[in-house]
C-alpha cells in the first residue's frame, strides 16, 4: 500500500468515527460533486465567480464605473487588476464547482468536528465548515454552520473602525456581508503584512519583544470599549457557545457568573472587549512600518479583564506550529504577550482556573 493509500484510508476511518481532522489547505480530500454546496463557491468562468448564489465577483482591465447595474464594492488589487462585487441575477449564471487549479486561491479549510445537531434530530454532529479563499488583495471568508450564534464579524470590524478610530493596530475594511441558508459570507480587505506565525521564528529576541508590546498595546486599547454584559458581542448579541463561555464552563456547572467568582474573576461591570483568538495566526506584522494588524475578529466578546491576560499566560489557542528553534518553547509568542501586559497591569497568570478546569479530567484539585 503506497504512503498516499495509507493516508485517506485513515482519513476514511476518522470520518466513520466522526473524528476528522479539522483543518486542511487543498480540496484534494473533498469530492468534486460536494466541493460546491461545501465550499460555497463555484467558477463562473477565469474571471468570474458566484459567492453563495447572491453575489457575484468579477475581474477586469478597465475600472468599474459607479452606475454599474448592481454595483455593491469596488477595487483596484496590486495586480492592477479592476475587482468589483455586484448582486447576482436571478437566476444566476450557470457556473462550475471550483477547482483547485481555479482562482480564487484556497488558503484555508476548517472542516468537520461540529457537535451542533439539529432540533429533534439524532446525535450525529452536523458538519462545520469554514473555508477562505485570497484573490485581488481581499479575502473570501464562508462559514457553514447550522449554529452560528455569535456576532457576525462584519459588525464588529465595522464598530471597531468607528469606536476606534485613533487605535494603533490595523484593521480589514469589509467589501461585502451576507447571511442565508445556513451560512455566512465576508469579504474583506487584506491587512498589509505577514503573519507572526510565519515570521516570529526569523526575529531576534528585541524585535520579538518590540511586536509583542505592540500586540498587548492592541489588547490594552480594544480593552477600552465596556459593556455589562458577559460574554456579549460587540453588538450586546450573547453567544452561548462562545469561547470565554466554553472556557469557564465545567460538566455540571454551566453557571459562567458563579465559575468566574469561584476563580476570583471581577463579575462587576464593566467587562471587557477582546479579541478572543489573537494566536501568532491572527496578527500581520509589517516590517517595514514596524506595526500590526489584527484579523478574523468572530470570536470577539466582552470578558472580565484578567481573562485577557490568562489567555496569554496560558496560551489558549496560541501555541505555535513546528518546526520550532530548539531554543524557544512552543509559546513563545504567548508568553512574550503576557510579560508585556503584566506591564499594563495584568497579574492573573491562570494557574487557579488551570487547577479548576483539571478537575474534570483528573478528577480532583489541587486548588
Amino acid at each position: 500500500m503506497t504512503p498516499l493509500e495509507q493516508y485517506l484510508n485513515i482519513l476514511e476511518v476518522l470520518r466513520i468515527h466522526s473524528k476528522e481532522p479539522k483543518h486542511f489547505h487543498t480540496a484534494e480530500h473533498v469530492p468534486m460533486k460536494n466541493r460546491a454546496p461545501m465550499f460555497g463557491l463555484t467558477t463562473v468562468n477565469d474571471n468570474s465567480w458566484l459567492v453563495g448564489d447572491r453575489a457575484l465577483l468579477s475581474r477586469r482591465d478597465q475600472p468599474w464605473s459607479t452606475h454599474t447595474p448592481g454595483l455593491i464594492s469596488t477595487w483596484t488589487g496590486s495586480d492592477r487588476a479592476h475587482y468589483a462585487i455586484l448582486e447576482a441575477p436571478v437566476p444566476p449564471p450557470p457556473s462550475r464547482p471550483w477547482k483547485p487549479e481555479d482562482d480564487p486561491i484556497l488558503v484555508h479549510i476548517a472542516a468537520g468536528g461540529g457537535t451542533a445537531t439539529e432540533p429533534g434530530a439524532d446525535e450525529s454532529p452536523a458538519e462545520t465548515t469554514k473555508c477562505v479563499y485570497s484573490i485581488g488583495d481581499v479575502f473570501i471568508k464562508i462559514h457553514h454552520t447550522v449554529y452560528c450564534d455569535s456576532t457576525d464579524e462584519d459588525v464588529t470590524i465595522t464598530e471597531l473602525h468607528k469606536l476606534l478610530p485613533n487605535r494603533t493596530f490595523a484593521l480589514p475594511v469589509v467589501r461585502y456581508h451576507a447571511r442565508y441558508d445556513d451560512r455566512y459570507f465576508l469579504v474583506t480587505s487584506r491587512v498589509f503584512g505577514q503573519t507572526a506565525e510565519r515570521l516570529w521564528w526569523g526575529l531576534d529576541d528585541m524585535v520579538k519583544d518590540r511586536y509583542a508590546t505592540l500586540i498587548a498595546k492592541a489588547c490594552v486599547e480594544v480593552s477600552t470599549l465596556t459593556s455589562s454584559k458577559l460574554g456579549s458581542g460587540i453588538d450586546g448579541t450573547t453567544a452561548p457557545n462562545g469561547r470565554f463561555s466554553e472556557s469557564l464552563r465545567r460538566k455540571d456547572m454551566p453557571n459562567i457568573l458563579a465559575n468566574c467568582k469561584t476563580l476570583n474573576l471581577d463579575v462587576e461591570p464593566p467587562f471587557r472587549f477582546f479579541h478572543g483568538d489573537l494566536g501568532p495566526a491572527n496578527v500581520l506584522i509589517d516590517t517595514h512600518n514596524e506595526s500590526i494588524g489584527i484579523i478574523d475578529w468572530q470570536a470577539a466578546e466582552y470578558v472580565p479583564r484578567e481573562w485577557i491576560g490568562i489567555s496569554f499566560a496560558r496560551a489558549l489557542a496560541m501555541v505555535q506550529d513546528p518546526p520550532i528553534p530548539d531554543t524557544y518553547q512552543p509559546n513563545d509568542y504567548a508568553q512574550r504577550v503576557w510579560k508585556a501586559l503584566q506591564r499594563d497591569g495584568f497579574c492573573d497568570d491562570g494557574t487557579t482556573w488551570l487547577s479548576w478546569k483539571r478537575i474534570d479530567r483528573d478528577g480532583m484539585s489541587d486548588l
